[in-house]
C-alpha cells in the first residue's frame, strides 16, 4: 500500500513551497494545496535566508518575486478569455482549479506522473463535495513528458474542439536546456496553430533583468537553487530581443511582453518593488 510519505517523497521542493507561497498571499484555491512540508520550506527560507534580502530594502523577496509571476501569468489569461486551457508543468498550482470553478473554462492540468497523482489525492482529500463535482466536469489531469516527440500531438488532441485555446506554464522553460526550450516551444506553436490559432502564456528568465538586481541577484539565485536541488536556471535569454527572437523563429506571429511594475495599476495585489519577472503571451496563427 502506498502511504502518504510515499505519495509526495519524489516531488521537488519547488512544488511545496510555490504551493504555499500561493496560500499566503490569499489566491484562490492555494488552501487545497498548502502542505506542512511547505510551511517548513517557506518559513525555514524566509528566516534561514530572507533576511539577507529583507534588510536591503526595495529588493523582492521570494514571495514577492513569485507572486508578482503567478498575478501576471493569471492577468494574461484572464484578458485572452481563454475556453480550454493546458498547462504544463502545472505542479501544485491552483490556477487550474480557479479556472475550472470560476471561470467556467475546461482545464487540462500536465505533469509527470507522481506529481498528478499527488495533486488528485489533496483535492480528493481537501475539496468540498460541490467543488469536486466542478471539477469533475472540468478539471483533467495528465501524466505526459512534454519532451517526448509525441507531446505536440497530445497537447493538440487535449485543445481539439476549444474556440479559444491557451497554453501555460509557469517556472518551467527557465530549467530547459535550448535545445529542449526550442523542441517544446515548437510543439506547443504546432499545437496551437492544429487547434485554430491560440496564445502561449510563459515567463522568461532574461540575463539583464538580473543586472538591476546587482549582489541580490546571487541571493535569488542561490535560494532558487536551494529549491531545485541545485539544478537553478540554465541559459537564460540575453534580453528581451533575444527572448522575442527566438519566440518568433518558433513560429509565433505575435508576442506580448509584460512587467509587473509596469501593471501596477492593472493587476491587484502585485508588489512594489522590482523582480526580475518577465511574463510573455504568444500568439499562434492557425495553420
Amino acid at each position: 500500500m502506498t502511504t502518504k510519505v510515499d505519495r509526495h517523497e519524489r516531488i521537488a521542493p519547488t512544488a511545496y513551497f510555490t504551493s504555499y507561497t500561493w496560500h499566503r498571499l490569499g489566491l484562490p484555491y492555494a488552501e487545497l494545496f498548502a502542505t506542512a512540508r511547505g510551511a517548513r520550506l517557506y518559513w525555514s527560507l524566509r528566516f534561514g535566508f530572507e533576511w539577507m534580502v529583507m534588510i536591503r530594502g526595495r529588493l523582492p523577496t521570494m514571495a514577492q518575486y513569485l507572486g508578482q509571476r503567478h498575478r501576471v501569468i493569471d492577468w494574461a489569461l484572464d484578458g485572452y478569455g481563454a475556453d480550454r486551457v493546458a498547462e504544463i508543468g502545472a505542479g501544485l498550482s491552483r490556477r487550474g482549479v480557479t479556472w475550472a470553478a470560476d471561470r467556467d473554462a475546461r482545464y487540462a492540468e500536465i505533469d509527470l506522473p507522481h506529481m498528478i497523482a499527488a495533486k488528485q489525492a489533496l483535492i480528493a482529500e481537501r475539496a468540498p463535495a460541490v467543488l469536486r463535482g466542478t471539477l469533475a466536469a472540468r478539471l483533467s489531469h495528465h501524466s505526459i513528458d512534454v519532451l517526448d516527440p509525441s507531446f505536440g500531438d497530445r497537447l493538440a488532441a487535449l485543445l481539439e474542439g476549444s474556440r479559444r485555446p491557451a497554453v501555460v506554464a509557469e517556472g518551467l522553460l527557465g530549467y530547459l536546456t535550448i535545445p529542449q526550450r526550442t523542441a517544446l516551444l515548437g510543439s506547443i506553436r504546432g499545437a496551437l496553430a492544429r487547434s485554430g490559432g491560440g496564445v502561449f502564456i510563459c515567463d522568461s528568465h532574461l540575463a539583464d533583468a538580473r543586472v538591476r538586481l546587482g549582489r541580490a541577484a546571487k541571493i535569488m539565485t542561490t535560494l532558487i537553487g536551494l529549491l531545485t536541488r541545485g539544478q537553478g536556471v540554465r541559459e537564460p535569454f540575453a534580453d528581451g530581443k533575444a527572448a522575442e527572437a527566438a519566440y518568433r523563429a518558433a513560429g509565433f506571429a505575435g508576442v506580448e511582453r509584460f512587467q509587473p511594475l509596469e501593471l501596477l495599476d492593472r493587476v491587484s495585489g502585485l508588489a512594489r518593488v522590482y523582480a526580475p519577472v518577465n511574463i510573455y503571451r504568444l500568439t499562434a496563427e492557425a495553420s
